[in-house]
């Protein structure tokens, strides 16, 4: 049997919130979750995941590379980057048909992290702080 792409995701995102428990960037991680879907609408995905690359603290990487993982499956590429900067370089030189269609699968993704993380990490927001 076939899984589904959000089936795909939700495993996926499992993993690599269960991964982040227990560490030292559990709860700005968590946070970090709860607050990537609204940075995303807000702002747009491209904009958003250069936002993770810019900051470069281990949580927003982290975040990033999860990111990366939940929606394609991989841990890097064939140039030695992360899964993070493969993604956010893809999304900067994709048309926009494909953006919009990375928009979305990066929403349903993010949505299923942002569940983990308040079940797994019992992450709470912050008050707008991304630090």
């Amino acid at each position: 049997m076939t899984a589904t792409r959000t089936q795909t995701y939700a495993r996926r995102a499992y993993t690599c919130i269960e991964a982040v428990k227990g560490t030292p960037i559990e709860k700005k991680y968590g946070a970090l979750a709860l607050s990537f879907p609204v940075m995303v609408l807000k702002n747009g995905l491209a904009q958003a995941t250069g936002f993770l690359l810019a900051k470069a603290k281990d949580e927003h990487i982290a975040y990033l590379n999860d990111l990366a993982r939940v929606l394609n499956g991989v841990d890097g590429n064939a140039d030695g980057n992360s899964p993070g900067q493969a993604l956010h370089r893809t999304i900067i030189a994709t048309d926009l048909t494909a953006y919009q269609r990375y928009t979305r699968n990066t929403l349903d993704a993010a949505a299923w992290m942002k569940r983990y993380a308040q079940g797994l990490l019992k992450a709470e927001a912050t008050d707008g702080d991304q630090q």
